[in-house]
């Protein structure tokens, strides 16, 4: 009797000192799902969250996720604004839409039509580059109001996908296969000598978890890192995204 005690209460003091378990969503399929051909992925399982109820948060602003039957939100606060708003359709994820700083949601930079894919919407994953896409035209417009805009361009692109390598991310509980999608822009007319580097961190039906910016300090390819965003934390709680420009 006093060894079933004893034993007992041994128990008893391990589940109070055990660590509380996190829950996080399950993963799951996007509501806008394509069935690409065997042995490609669905890139938008890599770019979205699976479960939109949640949201990532991390060193700078939040990061909400809606997904629409041709384009996808990553909204940065609580407002709806902020955001970086991509297109889709069978072909490819297109970067699209950015703010044009944060004190308006009618001030925004906006790619011209699908001039800028970031990468195939299927695509087969070697564990190297993966693809390899150059941007001739890279026109966008700068608007500090829904009509009111100026055309510029970021010269020559280069867009490539990488991976998946095994990472650490302290927002899941193991180690997660991630793709990193390199976005180079400010190109000479040989795609060469980028001035600008932007690599996404992407994890399979969680999305983006990191953002990194670099400048070319040195050509062709010795960059520093003058900007980072990560998302560090999973939360429950989503946004509706407000963009009163709508499409232009």
């Amino acid at each position: 009797m006093k060894l079933w005690v004893a034993l007992s209460l041994l128990l008893l003091l391990a589940a109070c000192t055990r660590r509380p378990r996190v829950s996080i969503p399950a993963a799951g399929v996007p509501a806008a799902h394509l069935v690409c051909p065997a042995g490609q992925e669905d890139m938008l399982r890599w770019f979205t969250e699976r479960d939109t109820s949640w949201h990532a948060e991390g060193n700078h602003n939040p990061l909400y996720t809606t997904v629409l039957p041709d384009r996808f939100y990553w909204t940065k606060s609580r407002n709806g604004w902020p955001w970086d708003i991509q297109l889709y359709d069978a072909r490819y994820i297109y970067l699209w839409v950015t703010e044009n700083g944060w004190s308006s949601p009618a001030a925004f930079k906006q790619f011209v039509g699908k001039n800028e894919p970031l990468a195939p919407r299927c695509l087969a994953l070697t564990g190297g580059k993966d693809a390899s896409i150059t941007v001739p035209d890279t026109r966008y417009d700068a608007h500090t109001s829904c009509s009111e805009y100026t055309r510029k361009s970021l010269r020559r692109g280069v867009n490539e996908v990488w991976g998946p390598y095994p990472m650490i991310w302290k927002a899941l509980p193991r180690r997660a296969p991630t793709l990193v999608v390199s976005y180079r822009y400010n190109c000479n007319d040989y795609y060469d000598a980028c001035r600008d580097k932007e690599l996404y961190y992407l994890v399979k039906d969680y999305g983006l978890l990191q953002w990194q910016h670099y400048q070319l300090v040195s050509p062709p390819n010795n960059y520093q890192l003058v900007q980072s965003s990560v998302f560090d934390r999973l939360r429950p709680g989503a946004v509706e995204p407000w963009f009163p420009c709508g499409d232009r």
